[in-house]
């Protein structure tokens, strides 16, 4: 395929990242779109990338640079939740006829915690003929891999995830996110509050049933816990200390039940490191063997970039969503760069008949991704 017309809408440390390696591979964005006010308007886009000048210089005049741009498609790195403010930056890009790959962490199933918005937003990219994903870590780490795991089980009764990622390798905007340097005091008062967002873990549940094509019962259950300094600790993306009893972070474990009899849990630590930490993933599968024993089949991924293999699982997307058919949302039964999209919404998701409830199967055997042309 040529070499696709990218804008980089929120050149943050992430969208940075994602320049930096399409930078890498020879493909160079066309456009780059920052809020009003952000220090990176009217600085090169590749020399903020750290990938040397390019030409494209960022602006803050979203509708005349998508214009201008002719974009084939937008990499959204702005929020992690489909709110009206997040919706009308996809209308726009939408509206200039570019399909969307983004990190927002709720766009990779946001149709049950924001149903109306995403129902809208469906319909805007049905109308206009074009796509929009999420993608990200948890699109391989916490669904498309552990689907895989699952198919390779007998009868399936849990999945268990527990992982870790560092707060100071995604900004200001998810250590704030993660309460970073606020007291136990200001965490239990946040607990309280009706107002919470729902939890990545519990948005990746809901992707992780559809494509293992099981169905939830009831509401996500959650449980959080705060990760208090025990010692003082500086925060490189508040650019501050955060002092002996303030939170570090926290983790929220989620736990789905579905019709099926599985239970599916995440337990996900976001928090500031100390020394010797570092991020990781493990999955353990519960089931019986076809002769009734107990089995367990784990699947551990140590020491893991998570930032890194946040932003290449975003680029690898990237050839998916532009070969892939509108409109908004299309399965994802496989890892990056073997399947399009977000799954489908409720009661439009394909369907394997030779799916049985003790063992979820997967219709497709993840590839090697294909990356973008560097020629």
């Amino acid at each position: 395929m040529p070499d696709p017309r990218i804008v980089i809408y929120g050149p943050g440390s992430t969208g940075l990242a994602i320049t930096k390696m399409l930078c890498d591979r020879g493909v160079r964005p066309v456009a780059a779109i920052a809020r009003t006010g952000s220090k990176t308007v009217g600085k090169d886009l590749g020399e903020l990338a750290g990938a040397g000048r390019i030409g494209v210089i960022v602006s803050d005049r979203a509708d005349e640079t998508l214009a201008k741009a002719r974009a084939d498609i937008a990499v959204v790195t702005i929020s992690s939740y489909l709110d009206d403010t997040l919706y009308g930056i996809f209308e726009k890009v939408v509206k200039a006829k570019a399909d969307v790959v983004t990190l927002a962490e709720e766009m990779l199933y946001p149709w049950v915690t924001a149903a109306t918005l995403s129902r809208k937003l469906h319909e805007l990219a049905s109308a206009h003929g074009v796509t929009v994903t999420g993608t990200g870590h948890q699109d391989g780490y916490w669904v498309n891999l552990v689907g895989v795991l699952m198919a390779t089980g007998h009868k399936v009764s849990q999945v268990s995830g527990a992982l870790s990622w560092n707060v100071d390798d995604f900004g200001k905007t998810l250590a704030e996110q993660q309460l970073v340097g606020r007291t136990k005091e200001e965490f239990e008062a946040w607990k309280k509050s009706t107002k919470r967002k729902p939890t990545f873990g519990a948005i990746s549940l809901y992707a992780l049933a559809a494509t293992a094509r099981l169905t939830p019962t009831g509401a996500i259950s959650t449980d959080t816990q705060p990760d208090l300094a025990t010692s003082r600790v500086y925060c490189k993306a508040l650019g501050k200390y955060v002092e002996p009893g303030q939170l570090l972070g926290y983790t929220d474990t989620d736990t789905m039940k579905t019709k099926e009899g599985i239970t599916l849990r995440i337990s996900s630590c976001g928090k500031v490191y100390v020394p010797g930490e570092s991020d990781f993933n493990k999955w353990v599968l519960s089931g019986k063997r076809a002769d009734g024993t107990n089995v367990r089949l784990q699947m551990l991924n140590a020491d893991l970039p998570t930032a890194v293999t946040t932003c290449a699982t975003l680029v690898n997307r990237i050839p998916d969503v532009l070969e892939g058919p509108p409109p908004a949302w299309s399965p994802s039964t496989s890892c990056p760069s073997s399947a399009t999209g977000l799954p489908s919404p409720p009661g439009r998701a394909r369907h394997d008949p030779r799916s049985t409830t003790g063992a979820p199967s997967l219709p497709t055997t993840p590839g090697q991704p294909h990356l973008l042309s560097a020629s």
